[in-house]
């Protein structure tokens, strides 16, 4: 009785080795840093106000409540200020306590479309107002297939200057 528990116990050591083996140790990744200039396009903004409708703050911009949803383009351009791509978002207002962009929360989604493919981006929390937005790569297309990572998006306080846009990404290697 002994010997067969001894041969079952080595035959399934051996099989276990043998599929470990055969799984490769999964895909390799290589490191990519893009940079681009983030531009905004002034003309694309768009603001639904979803009820509870909201006033103008004394400043002109629209005041922010829950469910509120914000639209935008934005060109790419790289190191030269070549426009090569493009940033398409939408933002959902989760979260705010006087209404303005500053102290609001949201849900966000976008498209950078960029040399070479596309990367899907998510922020969510505070992804208003001026300083270092950060966020998630959540995928992409083309040379960006598989791609995961993160992003950040900074701006000079009280200035309409572009923000830069750093990509810190892994993508699977084919």
């Amino acid at each position: 009785m002994i010997h067969r528990v001894l041969v079952a116990a080595v035959g399934a050591a051996v099989l276990l080795a043998a599929l470990v083996a055969g799984c490769g140790g999964g895909p390799t990744f290589t490191n990519q840093t893009l940079t681009f200039i983030e531009r905004q396009n002034d003309d694309s903004f768009s603001f639904a106000d979803n009820p509870p409708k909201s006033s103008t703050s004394n400043d002109g911009e629209p005041k922010l409540s829950n469910g509120d949803q914000i639209t935008f383009t934005a060109d790419m351009l790289d190191g030269s200020g070549k426009d090569t791509g493009d940033l398409d978002a939408t933002c959902t207002v989760t979260a705010t306590t006087t209404g303005s962009f500053d102290d609001s929360r949201a849900q966000c989604v976008a498209t950078a479309t960029i040399p070479g493919g596309t990367l899907t981006l998510a922020v969510g929390g505070k992804a208003f107002g001026a300083g270092t937005t950060r966020g998630a790569v959540v995928g992409g297309t083309g040379d960006y297939a598989g791609a995961t990572g993160s992003f950040t998006s900074s701006d000079e306080a009280g200035t309409d200057k572009p923000s830069q846009d750093t990509f810190q990404l892994l993508v699977p290697q084919r």
